[in-house]
C-alpha cells in the first residue's frame, strides 16, 4: 500500500498487516505518470527503500551452507563467489541493509557480515549480548587478526 509521509508528496510503503485503520476520502488520487514502483523498490530487500544510493552488502557463508545459499536468488543483482576454503562470498546492492537483519540472524554463525561496517557492528553487538545472556563474557572489541574459517566457525 502507498501513502504520503513527511515531507508532503513523498511516497512510503506500508506492510498491510500493520495498518490499524483506513479511511476512504472524497478526494481522488491518481498515480503520477512518472511513478515507477519497480525502480523505487529495485534495491529493496523487502519493502524498505531510500532516496540514498544503495549500499553494498558482503556476507561470508560457511561451506556447510554455501550450496543452500546458492540454490536461491535472494536479491536482484546478487553475486556469489566460492572461495578456495569452501566459504561463499555473497554480494548485493541493498537500499536499507538493516532490513536484512532477520535473514542474516537466521543463518547464525554460518554467516559473517563483512560489509557494511555498520551492519557488522550491529551483529557484533547482538552476538555479545546473546553470549552474555547465556553466561559467556567476551571482549567489547575483536582481536585485530586475520579471521580463518576455523577461527570463525570452529574447527573440526
Amino acid at each position: 500500500m502507498l501513502g504520503l509521509r513527511e515531507p508532503p508528496g513523498k511516497v512510503r510503503t506500508f506492510k498491510i498487516e500493520r495498518l490499524r485503520s483506513a479511511e476512504i476520502l472524497r478526494e481522488a488520487y491518481e498515480l503520477p505518470d512518472t511513478f515507477d514502483p519497480t525502480a523505487l523498490l529495485r534495491h529493496a530487500w523487502g519493502i524498505w527503500y531510500t532516496e540514498a544510493e544503495p549500499q553494498e552488502v558482503v556476507l561470508r557463508f560457511h561451506p556447510r551452507v554455501a550450496r543452500r545459499v546458492q540454490e536461491s536468488r535472494w536479491q536482484r543483482g546478487e553475486e556469489t563467489e566460492l572461495q578456495t576454503d569452501g566459504c561463499l562470498l555473497w554480494r548485493a546492492e541493498v537500499a536499507e541493509p538493516t532490513e536484512m537483519l532477520p535473514w542474516i540472524r537466521g543463518w547464525g554463525a554460518d554467516c559473517e557480515v563483512l560489509e557494511p561496517v555498520e551492519l557488522r557492528e550491529t551483529l557484533m553487538g547482538e552476538a555479545k549480548a546473546m553470549a552474555e545472556l547465556y553466561g559467556w563474557y567476551v571482549s567489547t572489541s575483536p582481536e585485530p587478526h586475520q579471521t580463518t574459517v576455523d577461527d570463525f566457525f570452529g574447527g573440526p
